[in-house]
């Protein structure tokens, strides 16, 4: 079968099509499939039983191919399953990704797997938690850029392609944000446009800030979308605010929002949660953080405190920020709240720079996309 295959090294059969990189790469495939390419996404991961396990299903209308191998994960039997899936597959273009902090010799076996090929190699960068120095040791990090080197890599924001190169000496070029055609869900009237929505409670993305807002604001209304599943159990602080599960058509959860709050603590990628709502004709208050800058006047951007570093307990990232300075970010969202509620001027302004933006934005990224494709299926 030729055509493209993105490869997930334990992460898809758990998490599914509910983070950034996933959609990304979901949209990817999806408009090499509209080209009449093959396309799919192979996962191989343990399980606790022995032996090797595969299984094909479709999801969101992607074919998916899982490899499941049995603990602890041993680099061979990926490199045996990675080889298995190669020589059915047959790609002429092997997607992968940076991975988020931990670098295993798994990610290795499967980056030299791809390159020895002889296949077009791809890797794509979605967030600023790629593996460094500071979490492991120099030669493991020299080995794995080296090899990232003979790839072609691609960032989702400009921010992030010149973070990338700074930081790891990799050049990368820059693919957008690939965009779902956006759905109108219908609602009820009692809960169209009213609450204050959060995606995501990850401490990274700025569970404490959001919590003391809440405290700010006691009487409002919230909403906050649980999308990863490695999250730390929440408990929100008030009965004000309603917990919901991911949603498959995000629009159900933008019509019943009044604005869109991304108090994130973590260097972001061009979040895909603020173009789709913007576009929905939703403002957004967001934090002044990695690629979240490139929005500009099109959000109401706000000075993030200042991050003391990060820590990794259980498998979870925790921004370090001081409870003084939480405090203060948290007013801050509530000055900028009560600006967007009680100016209506400033909030259409906010509302037509959006939209004008997303117009843009989808105009860049499908003819970054669609150049892309044309280089890797050149001639087929």
């Amino acid at each position: 079968m030729a055509g493209i295959v993105y490869v997930s090294i334990d992460d898809f059969s758990r998490e599914g099509f509910t983070n950034g990189l996933f959609l990304q790469v979901r949209e990817l495939l999806r408009r090499a499939t509209a080209r009449g390419q093959q396309a799919s996404l192979a996962c191989i991961a343990p399980r606790m039983a022995s032996g090797v396990e595969r299984r094909t299903r479709t999801v969101s209308g992607c074919t998916i191919h899982e490899t499941f191998v049995a603990p602890p994960g041993k680099a061979s039997a990926y490199r045996a399953a990675f080889r298995e899936l190669l020589d059915e597959l047959a790609p002429d273009v092997i997607l992968l990704n940076t991975c988020a902090i931990q670098l295993t010799q798994a990610h290795h076996v499967v980056l030299r797997e791809s390159l020895a090929s002889g296949k077009r190699v791809v890797v794509l960068v979605t967030d600023q938690l790629y593996p460094t120095s500071d979490s492991h040791p120099d030669d493991e990090i020299l080995r794995y850029y080296d090899l990232l080197r003979r790839t072609s890599v691609h960032a989702v924001s400009r921010t992030m392609a010149e973070a990338f190169q700074k930081q790891t000496g990799v050049p990368a070029a820059v693919l957008p944000n690939l965009l779902p055609e956006p759905q109108t869900a219908p609602t009820t009237s009692d809960e169209t446009g009213r609450h204050l929505t959060l995606i995501n409670h990850h401490p990274i993305k700025g569970r404490r800030v959001w919590d003391a807002l809440i405290r700010q604001r006691p009487h409002d209304a919230y909403l906050v979308v649980e999308t990863w599943p490695d999250v730390p159990p929440y408990t929100p602080p008030s009965p004000q605010v309603e917990i919901a599960g991911f949603a498959e058509d995000p629009s159900t959860i933008y019509n019943r929002t009044r604005i869109l709050l991304v108090p994130s603590l973590g260097p972001e990628g061009l979040s895909r949660v603020t173009l789709e709502t913007m576009e929905s004709g939703v403002p957004v208050v967001a934090h002044h953080i990695g690629s979240l800058s490139e929005l500009e006047s099109a959000a109401v951007l706000v000075t993030p405190p200042p991050i003391v570093g990060y820590e990794l307990d259980g498998g979870v990232l925790y921004p370090v920020v001081s409870p003084s300075d939480i405090r203060r970010a948290a007013l801050d969202f509530n000055e900028r709240i009560d600006a967007l509620d009680h100016d209506a001027s400033f909030r259409e302004r906010c509302v037509n720079s959006g939209r004008a933006l997303v117009r843009n934005y989808r105009a860049l990224s499908e003819a970054a996309a669609d150049q892309l494709l044309d280089t890797w299926f050149a001639g087929t």
